[in-house]
């Protein structure tokens, strides 16, 4: 007959079967008679019979060394007859993972005192133990961080304080821990503290903030801020993690990289005016300008030699303030060439730190100062040089203070003044080449005028020879004589042109005319005058008008029409396009010869240029330059399209006339 279950019973199934704490129980050898459904869930397993001390598949050290069943604390607590609680242990699952408990083990008795067995309760802590793990790294990271970690509650009490922060702020963790953030922020700025912590109660984070932070001995310092709200296991914020950056570095990388970009662009900007500008006087003002401002010169002076029109070598001067140009009249009897030669006697730049103990380098400043103006107490001064090492200027860059006079760049300047001295050599030669060509117009438009008298009276007799009577073999040589005088009178006209345009003396008269009409004009002289091929004109229907110079255009139609009929020797056919639109009307050339190369077509509109391989052409090579300075003048472009052996088609493009 069953025993009828008493209260006893129903609470020991209550506190050991049906507890969500692991336990089990064993006899006083060792073995497990007895266990619960969590101790079976930790170790993953049901014990075997007989199986003694431990139900897992493993048990290991605190360290995670093996340890021996018979060490185990259970073990212990029978033979030893006592309890061994608290002791850490690792337990293995037989899938390989691994527990971390909390052994707590009691000898059970009988009321006589004799040793039945024990009771073991395992805690599982691996969740605890991770954790703690988890913020001891945290800990080191937060610790070990260059950055200030700081949190504070929601009233903006300092909580935690990293050793970051006390490098970034002076204060220690003992100072400041328990006071107000404010303590941190200067007093213009505690209106920041309201805003943020209204952002952090709303849960949103503030990244990168960058603003202003007190030190502990009163140094203002600019730092970047990233703040996180803070919240309890339930979720509610009760506080914010604060990451402080000192951002000064930065802000003085980035100042030093503007300043040196600014340098950069100053240089740029005067070499491109040295590229762009030829007036030596205003380049040299425009230099002078950049550079005081960049050398934070209270005044800067550039003496530079320039030749007067006898030829004769002439000190001059531009000078700058802070406040902008300045137009000084340097008498010849002031500052001499001498003058300048003895300050610099080596390559080096010169510094003058007591203006007093030097009156003849304080007397340069003297004409540029207002009487309002500060005293010039400190001077710096660069040669300028020629590349043969030769003086040709100076600059003198005049101080007030003495700070700015120490942060004087001298190599930023000396970068300049090598760029000056390019400027004055480039103004020299630009001078000389002017005047050589300008000898040279005048003695084209000289020799063009006087070749055009004899060659008028030669032509003249000719005419006269022409309807005289005479045999047919001198009828034949003089035909060729009239030719080639009209081929020279040709060449005459082409370089009196060339002459004008680069004199910006060559007239245009315009006048509103039909393309059409103009190109069928020309076309039809080659119909009597050409025996090897014959010009088509296509598209001649259409809107055509223009308003330029008929005789001009005429000229550049001729030209090209000349060109393709002497470079298609073996071919027989020229044809001439138009086309219009609504801004312009384009001409087209087309022939069917020799071709050229792309290298060809880059030179084919320069001066004297000859396609290579035409060497028995005839011509100076002035024809396609001077047609093209024609259509430009008129606002136009022209270019040509060729391949070698398949020929080309030359083209010009005017504005048309506008409709009203």
């Amino acid at each position: 007959m069953k025993k009828p279950q008493t209260i006893d019973d129903r609470i020991y199934k209550e506190l050991f079967l049906a507890s969500p704490v692991a336990s089990y129980i064993c006899d006083h050898n060792g073995v497990i008679v007895e266990f619960n459904a969590a101790a079976e869930l930790l170790w993953g397993r049901k014990p075997l019979a007989d199986e003694k001390w431990s139900g897992a598949a493993a048990v290991y050290y605190a360290d995670g060394q093996p340890m021996a069943l018979e060490d185990t604390p259970m073990a212990r607590a029978i033979r030893e007859q006592r309890d061994t609680c608290g002791q850490e242990l690792i337990i293995a699952r037989p899938n390989g993972a691994r527990r971390v408990v909390l052994a707590f083990p009691k000898p059970i008795r009988t009321e006589a005192g004799q040793l039945l067995g024990a009771h073991n309760t395992l805690v599982d802590i691996t969740e605890y133990t991770q954790y703690e793990e988890k913020q001891a790294i945290l800990s080191e990271i937060v610790q070990s961080s260059e950055d200030a970690i700081v949190s504070k509650d929601l009233n903006g009490i300092i909580m935690s304080w990293n050793h970051g922060a006390e490098r970034i702020f002076g204060y220690s963790e003992a100072e400041i821990v328990g006071k107000s953030i404010n303590t941190l922020i200067p007093a213009y700025l505690q209106h920041e503290e309201s805003t943020i912590i209204s952002e952090i109660k709303a849960g949103k984070t503030v990244d990168h903030y960058q603003t202003i932070r007190t030190t502990k001995s009163g140094q203002e310092i600019p730092i970047s801020l990233t703040i996180s709200p803070m919240r309890n296991k339930a979720g509610h914020i009760i506080g914010a993690s604060k990451i402080a950056r000192d951002i000064s570095d930065k802000i003085r990388r980035e100042q030093t990289i503007l300043f040196h970009e600014k340098k950069l662009e100053t240089l740029h900007a005067i070499g491109k005016i040295i590229t762009e500008q030829l007036d030596t006087p205003s380049l040299i003002q425009t230099v002078i300008n950049s550079t005081t401002h960049l050398a934070a010169a209270d005044v800067g002076i550039c003496f530079y030699g320039i030749s007067d029109e006898q030829g004769r070598s002439k000190l001059s001067a531009a000078a700058a303030t802070l406040g902008g140009e300045v137009v000084v009249d340097f008498p010849d009897t002031q500052v001499e060439e001498g003058l300048i030669h003895t300050i610099f006697v080596g390559e080096s730049a010169m510094k003058f730190d007591d203006m007093a103990a030097t009156p003849h380098i304080q007397a340069l400043f003297e004409p540029c100062l207002s009487p309002n103006a500060p005293t010039i107490r400190h001077s710096l001064a660069i040669p300028v040089r020629s590349a043969d090492k030769l003086l040709i200027g100076a600059m003198f860059f005049g101080y007030a203070q003495i700070d700015e006079f120490n942060a004087a760049d001298e190599d930023i300047m000396h970068s300049i003044a090598s760029l000056v001295a390019v400027t004055l050599d480039n103004a020299r030669l630009f001078e000389e080449v002017n005047a050589l060509n300008l000898r040279k117009n005048e003695f084209i438009a000289l020799a063009s005028h006087e070749l055009k008298t004899p060659l008028t009276t030669t032509k003249g007799y000719l005419q006269i020879l022409e309807r005289s009577e005479i045999d047919q073999v001198g009828r034949r040589f003089l035909t060729k004589a009239l030719k080639q005088l009209e081929r020279i009178n040709a060449l005459i006209a082409e370089l009196l042109d060339i002459s004008k345009i680069e004199a910006g003396k060559l007239s245009f008269h315009f006048e509103k005319f039909d393309m059409s009409e103009m190109i069928l004009d020309v076309v039809e002289t080659f119909h009597f005058s050409s025996q090897t091929h014959t010009v088509f004109v296509n598209n001649t229907h259409g809107d055509y008008l223009v308003e330029a110079d008929r005789q001009r255009l005429e000229q550049v139609v001729i030209n090209l029409i000349t060109n393709a009929i002497k470079y298609s020797p073996d071919a027989h056919q020229v044809h001439v396009m138009l086309q219009s639109s609504p801004g312009e009307v384009t001409v087209q050339v087309m022939d069917e010869g020799m071709g050229m190369t792309p290298e060809q077509q880059e030179k084919v509109f320069t001066r004297f240029y000859q396609v290579e391989g035409s060497s028995k052409m005839t011509g100076l090579g002035l024809g396609l330059y001077l047609s093209k300075e024609i259509v430009e003048r008129h606002g136009g472009h022209v270019g040509v399209n060729s391949q070698v052996g398949k020929g080309s088609t030359f083209y010009f493009s005017v504005p048309r006339t506008p409709q009203h």
